[in-house]
């Protein structure tokens, strides 16, 4: 298998969080846990806040200049734990984020225990090093028909717990998507997969390809961000993966945020091979072959075989 050039990323991570604090403070209520976590890492020279959870409001996530220590509406858990997401600034693999995730653990482990939790899970935004920072409508779709075509071999490499969460749906289950219909009218096949292609390609906008990809947010892969939000205008330009198994160490988010990024550079390497792949006949058959098959799971299953990994961690493979 040809490993794919190193490509250059922005990305941010939401991580989700079920934590028992160390020691007393009774009285603490979520909101001053949230705070001293918040204080650990500017302790650590990271900039970072938290919610004070007086009025509902998105989470500014990814185009956030600092980390965010927030509620998380989907965990519910009995005192003494402590349920939260933190959600990451703005990174890039340029930067040394194996010591900023490193940083950021220390800070979380300072106060806390982190819990195994199979109900919590870990989000990847991701964008390109460019310009405007955002993805080309054709690279867009480059994604969107991997996502399809490599579903169930996704599903593979996921935990169970992952593959069943309510908020993380394979994108051809979800409900109002075009792409749901198109599978129900033709089934799994490769006529099914030349008709995805097709639909695929004659989208006209970011707004068309989400739509067709996804019913809702909660879905494995989320194109939500790729168009400005009707009601915020804001628009952060993220292909987001939400089917990360918990995050609890160093090692494991850059693992998950390696394998995405493994993932995307594939589906634009790949796809950038061909002409035409979102209408070739001709790749559609390769991509149903045993051989593509087994090269995507040799990849998938050893996220830290590609390069995009091997920069991440190299720089420090001491972090836990």
């Amino acid at each position: 298998m040809t490993v794919p050039k190193l490509r250059h990323y922005n990305f941010g991570v939401e991580i989700e969080a079920v934590v028992k604090p160390y020691g007393g403070a009774d009285s603490f209520t979520n909101v001053d846990w949230y705070r001293q976590l918040a204080q650990k890492l500017r302790n650590r020279n990271i900039e970072a806040v938290h919610d004070d959870c007086s009025k509902y409001s998105k989470h500014p996530e990814y185009y956030g200049g600092k980390w965010f220590v927030t509620r998380d509406g989907s965990l519910k858990r009995e005192r003494p734990m402590v349920c939260m997401e933190v959600v990451s600034p703005r990174l890039d693999t340029k930067q040394h984020v194996s010591g900023i995730l490193g940083d950021f653990w220390e800070a979380m482990r300072v106060h806390f225990s982190p819990q195994r939790d199979i109900s919590c899970g870990g989000h990847v935004h991701v964008t390109p090093v460019s310009g405007q920072n955002k993805f080309s409508l054709r690279g867009l779709k480059k994604i969107a028909f991997a996502s399809a075509v490599y579903e169930e071999f996704v599903a593979a490499v996921l935990p169970k717990a992952r593959r069943e969460n309510q908020y993380c749906r394979p994108n051809s289950q979800s409900m109002g998507s075009g792409l749901r219909e198109t599978l129900i009218r033709f089934g799994k096949s490769k006529a099914s997969l030349i008709q995805v292609a097709s639909e695929i390609k004659s989208t006209t906008s970011e707004m068309d390809l989400c739509y067709y990809m996804q019913g809702n947010r909660y879905v494995l892969w989320n194109f939500q961000n790729i168009f400005p939000n009707p009601k915020t205008g804001k628009c952060t330009g993220t292909v987001e993966f939400r089917g990360g198994n918990q995050f609890l160490s160093t090692k494991g988010t850059l693992a998950w945020v390696a394998f995405v990024m493994g993932f995307i550079t594939l589906a634009l390497e790949e796809v950038g091979r061909f002409n035409d792949v979102l209408c070739s006949n001709a790749v559609l058959t390769s991509l149903s072959g045993s051989s593509q098959q087994a090269d995507y799971l040799y990849f998938a299953r050893r996220p830290k075989i590609s390069d995009t990994s091997r920069r991440l961690v190299e720089t420090d493979t001491t972090s836990g």
